[in-house]
């Protein structure tokens, strides 16, 4: 079959479009005939090698798989954990120790080709009225997104930023809290951006290549927002507690711009921050987010379908910044 692997870590070249063996099913496991995967920032920690974390090479990247199995559409819960804890058996498997993503850091291969191995657990069946395409965008940004919108209460009359609109957590936050009833400010890099971010429905826009974000929120909300969702790391930290109103909450789940932030730490325990971090998200609330999203006809903006071999020009165009909406591989464009 047709896949596209590394053997080494390291810039966007190392990624290699080639024939590889089909994987074979052992027990308890599916072969899934894939059709689209999305391209995430993850694909990119994971190719470039994350400090302390090993992986066995070659090594195939892609969480966000869509795809068939015996002509059923299906897309991929992309977790994976030893299943027998109490953590698991209750539903909480993002918190096993053992839990990985297929496709990232961990010996799973994940859907940069044409058939994966995966879980029979890890199947869940498609709506008819949910498209692939869409499908193909859940599974990741609009799943950590979900966990954080419900873990920090978001909803009817909350307010929330976010950061980069155009990213695949930005547009995930937008078009899932406006759903929920909270009201969204956002930021962009240029006016591109801000008509994709007025597009998706943010209620204000920022440009942060012109405005200080700290001081745009303020005069948007005075008090400050109720809620951050921080999915770029290091650069946005003080930013994000400067925003938060006394109480607020400030959700994690990126390091795009380093690992290790600075904390205004007075600040924080003045405000009584709390602060949560989320590893995407279980089983039962993807399930919860692919119901949300039919029932409020959510749809995901597609920046673009590629080829799989144009997976080096995926990544090109994510670490530039340079995408509007998912990006998604076409496993079997070729076919």
């Amino acid at each position: 079959m047709k896949a596209v692997a590394f053997s080494e870590h390291g810039p966007v070249d190392v990624l290699q479009y080639q024939d590889i063996q089909d994987p074979v099913a052992a027990k308890n496991e599916v072969i899934v005939e894939a059709e689209y995967c999305g391209v995430n920032h993850l694909d990119i920690w994971t190719r470039m090698g994350i400090a302390g974390k090993k992986i066995r090479l070659p090594h195939i990247c892609g969480c966000d798989i869509v795809g068939t199995v015996k002509s059923q559409r299906v897309m991929v819960y992309p977790g994976v954990s030893c299943g027998i804890c109490k953590l698991c058996k209750s539903g909480q498997e993002t918190l096993c120790s053992k839990f990985e993503i297929i496709g990232g850091v961990s010996d799973w291969n994940g859907g940069y080709a044409e058939k994966i191995v995966v879980p029979a657990t890890n199947i869940i069946k498609l709506p008819p009225a949910l498209k692939s395409e869409a499908a193909a965008t859940l599974a990741v940004s609009y799943l950590v997104v979900w966990n954080m919108l419900k873990t920090t209460g978001a909803g009817k009359g909350k307010t929330i930023l976010v950061y980069g609109a155009t990213s695949g957590v930005g547009m995930a936050t937008i078009q899932l809290a406006k759903a929920l009833g909270a009201k969204v400010i956002t930021t962009v890099s240029g006016e591109k951006k801000r008509d994709f971010a007025r597009k998706l429905g943010a209620h204000y826009i920022i440009d942060r290549t012109s405005q200080n974000i700290a001081d745009e929120v303020r005069k948007i909300i005075p008090t400050g927002v109720d809620i951050v969702i921080d999915h770029v790391g290091a650069a946005t930290w003080p930013t994000s507690i400067a925003a938060l109103r006394q109480g607020g909450r400030m959700a994690v789940c990126g390091m795009t711009s380093g690992n290790d932030a600075v904390v205004p730490v007075r600040t924080f325990y003045g405000k009584q921050i709390v602060m949560t971090g989320a590893l995407l998200g279980t089983r039962a609330q993807l399930r919860d987010l692919i119901s949300f999203v039919v029932r409020k006809n959510i749809k995901p903006l597609i920046d673009c379908i590629l080829p799989l071999s144009e997976a080096k020009q995926a990544h090109s165009k994510m670490e530039a910044d340079l995408h509007t909406g998912k990006i998604l591989l076409n496993a079997n464009s070729h076919r």
